[in-house]
């Protein structure tokens, strides 16, 4: 089975630069999208999940630092290697305390420019196998410690929250809604699965934050957070997205996942 391309942003203001390192990683099989600014370059980030960001650190407007710190919050994910011109390597570190990968002059060779991608984008996943064991074996360890009865067979259904014809499974990572499997994004599962397990009460949009992504949000943060996960949710489980059933907007507070699925 062959393995997903790998989703590939670019960002600098530079056209040459852009231009370059775009086609230098569609020659080695990426799948790559460009930005000529910060502020482009986080609607990219607010519209599809990346598996590497590569970000010119001096940018009109929001610049370099800015745009890798919004995009960790959405994509925590994400691989970032910031590009910086004039050999200026110490200043490209500058305030950067934000799991940044790496950083390359932008006169590096293609053959570096690939290397250097290529090695990103194989530590991101195994941290991601990383990731996926320890759920994998803190769910057995829960499961051996829990109050199962000796004679109770394990089972598929043991392994799926249902709430209606809503489905989830937290052991295989997958969800769905009657017959029908929903193409979540890794960070969309873990929002409908914190939904799912606070089903009937209202989680606010700090409490989301913190159960999907593991982190305390201001206020006014995490309501950005998790407005458009909310609406990618929406359009994937929701029969009439604009009228949802399921996924309930409990206003100035957060969401709920509906138990009877009943549209209100």
């Amino acid at each position: 089975m062959s393995l997903p391309i790998a989703q590939i942003l670019v960002v600098d203001d530079e056209a040459p630069i852009r231009i370059t390192m775009s086609e230098v990683l569609r020659r080695r099989g990426y799948e790559v999208v460009t930005a000529a600014s910060g502020e482009e370059a986080l609607e990219l980030v607010h519209e599809r999940p990346f598996d590497l960001l590569l970000l010119d650190l001096k940018l009109p407007g929001i610049d370099g630092v800015e745009v890798a710190r919004r995009a960790r919050e959405r994509q925590p994910d994400a691989a970032i290697i910031i590009l910086t011109g004039h050999g200026s390597l110490e200043s490209a570190m500058e305030g950067i305390h934000l799991g940044v990968f790496d950083y390359m002059l932008k006169t590096s060779s293609p053959q570096e420019v690939q290397a250097r991608v290529a090695s990103a984008l194989e530590q991101r996943s195994d941290e991601r196998r990383r990731k996926q064991l320890l759920q994998t074996l803190q769910t057995v360890v829960s499961e051996l410690q829990g109050d199962a009865a000796p004679a109770r067979e394990a089972g598929p259904a043991d392994e799926w929250i249902a709430i209606g014809d809503l489905q989830i499974s937290t052991w295989k990572q997958m969800a769905r809604l009657g017959d029908r499997t929903l193409n979540l994004t890794p960070t969309e599962f873990r929002v409908l699965v914190c939904l799912a397990q606070q089903a009937g009460q209202v989680m606010s949009y700090q409490q989301i934050v913190r159960c999907a992504q593991g982190y305390d949000a201001d206020p006014f943060e995490a309501t950005e957070l998790v407005k458009p996960h909310i609406y990618h949710l929406r359009q994937k489980v929701e029969p009439d997205p604009a009228n949802p059933r399921y996924i309930l907007t409990v206003r100035g507070t957060g969401y709920l996942l509906a138990v009877s699925g009943e549209a209100r």
